[in-house]
């Protein structure tokens, strides 16, 4: 049976709250569930490359390609494996953090922790204030080209139309250039937590375990 996996966003961990919901949800329906810890090599040394590799490693070692639900960073971790050519029986994404590299390299509000290669962070998982460190900012450029990625897996986005983290309109973009995607602009912030968006949730999880369970899912480009 194909697993579920899911990746956590920024400064959190994988028993986070849609962690938790995806976790329950596979539980239930008796499907294997995996939700590896993204804070590599650790939180304060944080590299969206030692995400993407981590992610890349234990996928090799499912035995079918696996459903992949991906929150905020680690949506954009999702994408990034999938366009570079893991096998996936779906995709989907929670408020992709896509433009997160270009918007910490260029934006006005992380010119401080360009200037001083260090920026305090709540980390939510360790429910604290940490001070993330320069290795992400020098990994960012590897990351930058986000607006070119394509996936070959069936592929669904969820985006909240008052995401102030996330604009709703890389998804969008994103979307738009997958003719496949179905982009789900939904009345929530950035968390999507709220009941309607986890019923869209769960149905997206359902009719994409259901397709990787019939073998009718694309598994990669």
């Amino acid at each position: 049976m194909p697993s579920l996996v899911y990746l956590h966003g920024f400064a959190s961990g994988p028993r986070g709250s849609k962690g938790e919901h995806c976790r329950l949800w596979a539980a239930a329906r008796n499907i294997p569930f995996l939700a590896p810890d993204l804070n590599l090599p650790t939180f304060e040394a944080l590299t969206v490359s030692a995400q993407v590799e981590a992610v890349e490693a234990l996928l090799r070692t499912l035995p079918q390609p696996p459903v992949v639900v991906g929150s905020s960073l680690g949506g954009l971790v999702a994408a990034a494996v999938a366009h570079r050519g893991a096998a996936l029986a779906g995709l989907i994404l929670l408020a992709p953090a896509f433009g997160f590299a270009s918007r910490r390299l260029e934006g006005p509000r992380w010119a401080g922790y360009r200037r001083r290669g260090s920026i305090p962070i709540f980390h939510h998982a360790r429910n604290a204030w940490t001070r993330l460190g320069p290795e992400l900012l020098a990994d960012l450029p590897a990351w930058a080209d986000d607006g070119r990625w394509r996936v070959g897996a069936p592929l669904a986005i969820l985006h909240g139309t008052r995401d102030e983290s996330v604009p709703v309109q890389v998804s969008r973009a994103f979307a738009g250039r997958h003719g496949g995607a179905d982009l789900r602009e939904l009345d929530d912030d950035h968390g999507l937590l709220g009941t309607a968006s986890l019923e869209v949730l769960d149905d997206l999880l359902a009719r994409m375990c259901q397709a990787a369970r019939s073998g009718s899912a694309s598994t990669g480009p």
